[in-house]
């Protein structure tokens, strides 16, 4: 996997919700079901996260 081209790009809350936008729609666009929860923990830097996916009507 390539880096992701926004790793220095984002900046603002605007311009996460862009670079979000885009992964979940190149997500759903590779047949990945993004609904429901995503754990991301990152030992090296102690992040840890938990995200909540839901499709608006």
């Amino acid at each position: 996997m390539s880096d992701t081209p926004w790793t220095e790009s984002v900046t603002t809350p605007p311009e996460f919700e862009t670079a979000l936008g885009e992964l979940l729609a190149t997500a759903a666009a590779n047949d990945i079901d993004v609904r429901g929860s995503w754990v991301y923990d990152d030992s090296e830097s102690h992040d840890s996260w938990e995200v909540l996916v839901f499709e608006l009507e």
